[in-house]
């Protein structure tokens, strides 16, 4: 049976990358759906391997983050050689933290008795 690229671990590597890139370009998926003329729940889907690209798809989204394909696939190479690599967090954006709310406190009824 023939084995499905978007399971192999140089697949998720990729998609990895990709997302490194765009958050680099300092873009959203929303931002990047529009650009391409996709439902942002695509981006998402490729994003977190769900959904294959072929190379025309791949040249598209690296060429919006500013890149060549050659300077993208000697990042991927560099990516799938080294073992240990740990794709960098998201930056969170800085909000407060509000406490859970509170539910409020029913009254108990007393028991009418008859």
């Amino acid at each position: 049976m023939k084995r499905s690229s978007i399971y192999s671990p140089e697949h998720r590597v990729m998609v990895g990358l990709l997302r490194d890139l765009r958050l680099e370009a300092g873009l959203s998926q929303l931002q990047v759906g529009e650009a391409l003329n996709l439902p942002q729940t695509k981006v998402s889907a490729v994003e977190i391997g769900r959904r294959g690209l072929d190379y025309l798809q791949v040249r598209e989204f690296v060429e919006l983050y500013g890149l060549s394909m050659a300077k993208f696939a000697l990042m991927l190479d560099d990516r799938i050689a080294g073992a240990a690599y740990r794709p960098p967090r998201r930056p969170r954006r800085d909000q407060k933290t509000k406490p859970p709310p509170q539910r409020p406190v029913k009254e108990k009824r007393a028991r009418r008795t008859s």
